[in-house]
């Protein structure tokens, strides 16, 4: 009866602790009248996909550009053959005119007054689907005609794959954000007029915080083909972390009190709960010395990993063997002291 009770218990805390973040209408759709100023940045590689991964942008570099993208209910001007709209994106010179439902939402079309340009769908694009999961994938496509200087004229097509496809830990400068989300857009276009046709090809990867309704990091590398020349890539890359923060925005993977770090250390730990390995990892904002212990639930200290040892800035990483340490199943403690500071983490043997 004890074994049963026990694995009963490991169960549920194997659950909560693997519980996948997700996107949904409430948390994360566009509000009327948010005003987002996105801080640019270099731009820098977008890292691996999968779960627990752990993305080190703690030397993103910004280049002093702050673009303000704001949401509204009401257009500048109207859209000749788009009414079915009920939000409207205005960013970088564009106005985006969006139906948003509880399901999902769609782009309907945009214009740019400045470029003179419209562009109205046929076949709207599905932009997201609510809830929308770790693991999830959708595609669409879609067709429309834009008109630029109420003159030229260009069919529009192509396809729209979004999937979330990793979920992880954010390190940036000035803080270490758990349970992050990334989404990655994949856009394939065809724009089709009378002296040609151009191909485009883009990706663009978000990653959403716990606590953050729009996006705190954005990476996009959009390439454009047309006819012989040669393809033209640019890439751009953005941070918001300075957002109102919102409650339980993300159902979290771990403690919702961690998830936003911006002390000197941060401690990540994956898988949790284990069967063999865990990995262990720590960010340094500044050089220390460090000790690891392994406790049991007694107290009784089972293992020392790292004992005072001074270490650079920076990620550290590490494991713990628990088969060759002969760990039973059950509840065990990490104890990391940076210092002066003792962080000490629970982890399950299963």
């Amino acid at each position: 009866m004890k074994k049963v009770i026990l694995s009963s218990v490991l169960l549920v805390i194997s659950m909560s602790l693997w519980a996948q973040t997700a996107l949904t209408y409430k948390n994360n759709a566009l509000l009327s009248g948010d005003v987002n100023v996105y801080r640019e940045i270099q731009y820098t590689d977008p890292g691996n996909a999968g779960a627990n991964q752990i993305w080190d942008f703690s030397k993103i570099q910004y280049t002093g550009k702050s673009p303000e993208s704001i949401i509204k209910s009401v257009p500048s001007k109207n859209l000749s053959g788009v009414s079915d709209f009920n939000l409207l994106l205005n960013d970088t010179g564009y106005e985006y005119f969006y139906n948003f439902s509880e399901n999902g939402f769609e782009e309907k079309g945009l214009f740019n007054i400045e470029k003179e340009m419209t562009l109205v769908y046929s076949d709207p694009i599905v932009k997201m689907k609510y809830p929308f999961s770790f693991g999830e994938q959708f595609s669409d496509t879609y067709e429309g005609i834009a008109i630029y200087k109420e003159v030229s004229r260009i069919d529009v097509s192509g396809d729209y794959i979004v999937s979330a496809d990793a979920f992880g830990t954010l390190i940036f400068p000035d803080r270490v954000i758990k349970n992050a989300l990334r989404v990655k857009i994949t856009r394939d276009g065809l724009d089709r007029n009378m002296c040609g046709s151009t191909v485009s090809k883009s990706v663009r990867y978000l990653w959403y915080a716990p606590g953050m309704r729009y996006p705190v990091l954005s990476l996009s590398s959009m390439e454009y083909q047309t006819s012989t020349l040669e393809p033209t890539v640019t890439k751009t890359a953005f941070v918001n972390l300075e957002q109102r923060d919102e409650n339980n925005a993300l159902t979290n993977v771990d403690e919702p009190q961690n998830q936003v770090d911006k002390s000197d250390v941060s401690v990540i730990l994956f898988p949790n709960p284990f069967s063999e390995q865990i990995s262990y990892n720590y960010f340094l904002r500044k050089e220390l010395p460090v000790s690891i212990e392994l406790y049991d639930m007694t107290g009784k200290n089972r293992l020392q990993l790292v004992k005072n040892q001074v270490q650079p800035e920076g990620l550290h990483t590490g494991e713990l063997d628990g088969v060759a340490n002969g760990m039973t199943p059950g509840i065990y403690y990490l104890r990391f002291t940076f210092d002066k500071k003792v962080v000490i983490s629970k982890i399950v043997k299963i």
